[in-house]
């Protein structure tokens, strides 16, 4: 419904932490505990719980382990896998603040359809709260300057998944 939609301001998607070098930020995403961190140098800034990949089946969805880096940026984007009737299929408009690592898709993303953080349920990417989505997207490169529905950079935040 309209009445759930509301413009996001400039503020609202200006970079954290802009000051900081961009070699000192890493992202850890660990799976055996489900958790994000992010780091600045040594020092964690922020933590979340998160939801990453998992086997469906005989799918193996499972968030791939490795180090990997933030290369492209949407602030929404409609994401469909799959058959809508068979149990491992989705259809999501509207996923928020999405952030890839990998050149497949793989991101974190903003995740309205569950709230079970600390459980490995996705297909592949890194389920967080809208919020804490929010955050890796503003905090990580590449920027995305405001009105802009994608950005595309070779470069960007060391993301290190840690296997099971």
């Amino acid at each position: 419904l309209a009445e759930a939609f509301r413009p996001v301001t400039d503020a609202e998607l200006a970079p954290l932490h802009p000051e900081v070098p961009p070699d000192d930020k890493r992202l850890v995403v660990n799976l055996e505990r489900q958790w994000v961190t992010a780091f600045e140098g040594d020092k964690p800034v922020f933590s979340a719980r998160c939801a990453s990949g998992t086997i469906f089946g005989d799918k193996d969805l499972r968030t791939p382990a490795g180090v990997f880096y933030t290369d492209r940026k949407r602030p929404s984007r409609h994401m469909a896998g799959g058959d809508r009737a068979a149990p491992s299929g989705f259809d999501l408009p509207g996923v928020p603040w999405v952030t890839y690592f990998t050149t497949s898709g793989i991101s974190f993303h903003g995740t309205y359809w569950h709230n079970d953080y600390g459980l490995p349920r996705s297909h592949g990417c890194v389920n967080l709260t809208p919020e804490a989505a929010k955050w890796v997207y503003r905090w990580t490169l590449p920027h995305v300057p405001p009105g802009e529905e994608l950005v595309w950079e070779d470069t960007g935040t060391r993301v290190e998944v840690l296997g099971e």
